[in-house]
């Protein structure tokens, strides 16, 4: 069967105002999503003396406990969002993992509080796949680069926001100590900043059911000029496979981006209090405040840079933006944690924050732009499937091994810092290198998809 794509030109799009409010929500919900996720970087202590765990053991319940079923279930919620309705899998989604983490703040050991990581994983898988499809079904192929990196914007804004106010409401529940609730009972104040964060996220899940759904867009077609919103488990492979070196590249380049940015953010606050004595409320705040400005700005120049890149000729815009921002990384980012002054550090992650947060909406775009709207999802899907499993998964453990195994003094996680971020940011500069080529292959194919001839 041939499949082509349907001219986006004569498509109906939402007005702007319908449009925008889409973005509004889902700008919230990824914003929540990420607190809700970040919110464990501020608390290592207080939970590892209630649980008695080390560095590694609270490691997993940042990174594996979440990641490992958060990239699992995305895989089936992908394909979800590419034949049902978005609105109710994102709406469902939201609920469940407000729910859960409300949960993780009622947990009364390691195991109970694994287990509920697990499921705010659940929740949150059902978000992106979803809300990239949405986003690129309600905007103009002209301002979907920008509306996507606006919405990309949630990952900083979160994590920033996470350490802020969860230090803010740390420091407010320490001062009014044990709490005692009806059928909870006893609620320590890491616990009562838990549930602060995720109880807002179940009013948000009622308010995206007035998301209105958009017709889809970019369909591939057959040659009679029908479509078909479900495409074959084995043409959406077979697409994947016969652009594999594009995709892969993309995939394990973004990992290795994702190890270094979760591995700092699940740390840094932490090697800010144990280093340089700041207070949790300090830390979270000094730490949080560079996340939510310069990571923020730096999503925003890889937008508006990829897109001069593109009006200079560039086919591979998007991918030539993160190598390129990759390799600004690499020096301050390792020379930060080695600074031996506050200041110093504090100073030097403006610029790594900045530039490593550069690719995140870059390569959302880079993704979905030689992708056929059937396959978005499951690609999205597949993308958040191997970035988490090595960033959340392993980038926070990555970090903690090498202070408990390699330099086995907690006194040197400065030195696992500057470790992971030397070792695995040059790693992803090397593979968008190998993707530009295939990418610009990809891209000129784009709009005009034979999926038949690949049979």
């Amino acid at each position: 069967m041939d499949y082509r794509l349907k001219n986006p030109i004569h498509e109906e799009y939402p007005g702007l105002g319908a449009a925008s409010y889409v973005l509004a929500l889902l700008f919230v919900a990824y914003i929540f999503s990420f607190v809700d996720r970040q919110i464990l970087s501020l608390l290592v202590g207080p939970i590892r003396e209630d649980f008695g765990i080390t560095d590694f053991e609270f490691s997993l319940l940042q990174g594996a406990a979440f990641a490992v079923i958060y990239t699992f279930a995305g895989l089936p919620l992908g394909r979800l969002a590419d034949r049902f309705s978005r609105r109710f899998l994102i709406s469902g989604s939201v609920m469940f993992w407000s729910l859960m983490t409300v949960a993780c703040g009622m947990t009364r050991s390691f195991g109970q509080l694994f287990v509920a990581r697990m499921g705010v994983g659940v929740g949150e898988a059902g978000l992106s796949p979803a809300a990239y499809s949405l986003i690129l079904d309600s905007f103009r192929p002209q301002h979907a680069g920008y509306a996507l990196s606006f919405y990309k914007l949630g990952v900083k804004i979160g994590a920033g926001l996470a350490l802020v106010i969860g230090g803010v409401l740390y420091d407010f529940y320490a001062g009014i100590g044990t709490l005692e609730l009806p059928v909870i009972g006893a609620v320590a104040p890491w616990q009562a900043t838990i549930m602060s964060v995720g109880a807002p996220g179940v009013l948000l899940a009622v308010l995206l059911l007035t998301v209105r759904e958009p017709s889809r867009k970019a369909l591939a077609t057959n040659a009679d000029g029908s479509t078909s919103v479900e495409l074959p488990l084995s043409t959406v492979a077979r697409f994947i496979w016969y652009r594999r070196r594009v995709y892969l590249t993309l995939f394990f380049g973004a990992s290795m981006m994702a190890m270094a940015g979760y591995g700092n953010a699940a740390w840094y606050p932490e090697f800010l209090f144990r280093n340089y004595g700041l207070s949790k409320s300090e830390a979270g705040a000094s730490y949080g405040t560079i996340v939510l400005t310069a990571g923020s700005l730096g999503v925003l120049f890889g937008a508006w840079f990829a897109n001069q890149l593109s009006r200079r000729g560039h086919a591979d815009a998007f991918v030539r933006t993160i190598l390129i921002t990759s390799v600004l990384t690499i020096v301050p980012s390792v020379a930060a944690p080695l600074a031996g002054d506050v200041q110093l550090t504090l100073l030097l992650l403006w610029p790594a924050e900045f530039f490593s947060a550069s690719y995140i909406g870059v390569l959302a775009m880079a993704m979905v732009v030689i992708t056929p709207n059937q396959m978005r999802g499951q690609i999205t899907a597949m993308y958040i499937f191997v970035t988490n499993m090595l960033g959340l998964a392993v980038g926070a453990s990555v970090l903690a091994a090498f202070t408990d195994f390699v330099y086995q003094d907690e006194s040197l996680l400065n030195y696992s810092i500057a470790s992971i971020n030397g070792l695995f940011y040059p790693a992803a500069a090397v593979l968008f290198l190998y993707c530009m080529p295939a990418y610009r292959q990809a891209d000129s194919e784009a709009g005009q998809w034979d999926l038949a001839s690949e049979q």
